[in-house]
Order: structure tokens, then C-alpha cells, then sequence
């Protein structure tokens, strides 16, 4: 039995060692909505394959590409293991049973980096994401922004051409249909970030800037001119 691993871009879930990545579970709440790989965008970045995935990123915030304003969007598979509970009468159904539903409201993100001198605080992000009972991985995605803007800006004061590692840990709550408030796994994906040039870039006659499938210039692949066609 073999995986496709998607190449450039690289992980999922994370390190506590330095070796491979694991799933973390909340203890305060029955773990029932689970996040899973980290898909790999694919040719259009649309993450449908759920065969493709990535264990890392990278991130280049040279001036002229647009990380800074983009940051770094990644989605990965879940699931939702608890099952849907359909009322019948008579033999005819009534309610389909979408009370097990999860809505995700929030994400929150925390950060850790390899320069102990710089301190990312960590940050919310506001979110509609569902996924229904018994929703299963190979049909499901969430997606998470992952550097929001307050790490953006501490990066973008403090990298230079040297990469960095930024490991972020996210975690999405919310509540099920039927009103239980419920939460995911945590989640690591590592980022390796830099600045290749404090020169912004201006592209020549006859090239343009690289953004890659997801139209992020930096993602994945240094600021770039490339040939126009």
C-alpha cells in the first residue's frame, strides 16, 4: 500500500520532539470532530484530493510578493465521528437526525518559533465551517489561515535571508446543531519562514512574479520572476 506525498510543499500535525507529527487531543471535551492530513493543493489550488498530502510549508516574505497580505491558507481533511440520529413515524422519517452537526465558530492559533528573541502572541480568528454527522475524511476539509496578521507583522520585522521555524498549532471550537458546545483536536503544522531579499522585487519585460497554484507569491517557493509564458 503506497501514499502520494505532494512535493514541493511540505507536513501535518506536529512535533513535540522534532521527529514525527501527532494528533493532540482536547481532555475537557469527548473528541468527536478530529482533524486530520494536511491536504496539498493541488494543480488548482481546490485541496480536493484527499489522496495529496503535505507534511511542511514555506513562506517567503520578500517585499513585492504578496505573503504579507495573503499569508498562508491550508486546508486538512476531518472527520466527525459522531452519527446522525433520525426520527421516524410510522416508518417515515421526520428529522433527518442533524442535531450531531458540527459548526465551527473560532479558531485559535498559537505560535512557536525558532528565535527565541521574538514572541508571537497568539490570536482568533472568527470562522463558518460544518461538517456534518458521520462526515468522513475523504470527503471532508476545513481550512485555517495560518499565519494571521499580528504573527505576520513580527515576522515581516524580523526575518532575514537565514530560514526560521514557525510551527503553529490551531484548534477550532464551536457547537453541534442541537446546541453542545464541542471542540477539535489541536492541530501542528510546521512553516519554514524567511525574507530571501529586502529588495523589492520588479519583474522585467517579458517575465512575471511566480504565485504558484494558490496565487500566493512566496508559497512554497522563493519570490520569483518567471517567464511570462
Amino acid at each position: 500500500m503506497s501514499r502520494r506525498l505532494a512535493v514541493p510543499p511540505l507536513l501535518l500535525l506536529a512535533v513535540a520532539t522534532g521527529a514525527a507529527l501527532l494528533l493532540t487531543g482536547c481532555t475537557a471535551d469527548p473528541l468527536s470532530v478530529v482533524i486530520l492530513n494536511a491536504r496539498a493543493p493541488g494543480d488548482k489550488c481546490d485541496f480536493k484530493d484527499p489522496t495529496l498530502y503535505v507534511i511542511r510549508g514555506s513562506l517567503d516574505f520578500r517585499p513585492g510578493g504578496s505573503a504579507l497580505a495573503a499569508g498562508y491558507f491550508q486546508a486538512f481533511s476531518w472527520s466527525n465521528q459522531m452519527q446522525a440520529n433520525p426520527i421516524s413515524v410510522n416508518g417515515e422519517v421526520v428529522d433527518p437526525g442533524g442535531g450531531n452537526d458540527f459548526i465551527g465558530d473560532t479558531i485559535v492559533y498559537e505560535y512557536g518559533y525558532s528565535d527565541p528573541s521574538v514572541v508571537i502572541a497568539p490570536e482568533t480568528q472568527n470562522v463558518r465551517e460544518a461538517i456534518a454527522a458521520g462526515g468522513l475524511p475523504e470527503a471532508n476539509f476545513m481550512g485555517a489561515e495560518l499565519i494571521q496578521p499580528g504573527a505576520a507583522t513580527a515576522l515581516d520585522t524580523t526575518l532575514g535571508p537565514t530560514g526560521q521555524t514557525l510551527v503553529v498549532t490551531f484548534q477550532m471550537f464551536g457547537k453541534i446543531a442541537g446546541g453542545t458546545s464541542k471542540n477539535t483536536n489541536k492541530a501542528s503544522f510546521p512553516l519554514v519562514v524567511h525574507k530571501s531579499s529586502t529588495t523589492p522585487i520588479t519583474c522585467p519585460a517579458g517575465t512575471k512574479l511566480y504565485v504558484g497554484p494558490c496565487g500566493v507569491a512566496g508559497r512554497d517557493a522563493p519570490v520569483q520572476c518567471v517567464a511570462s509564458n
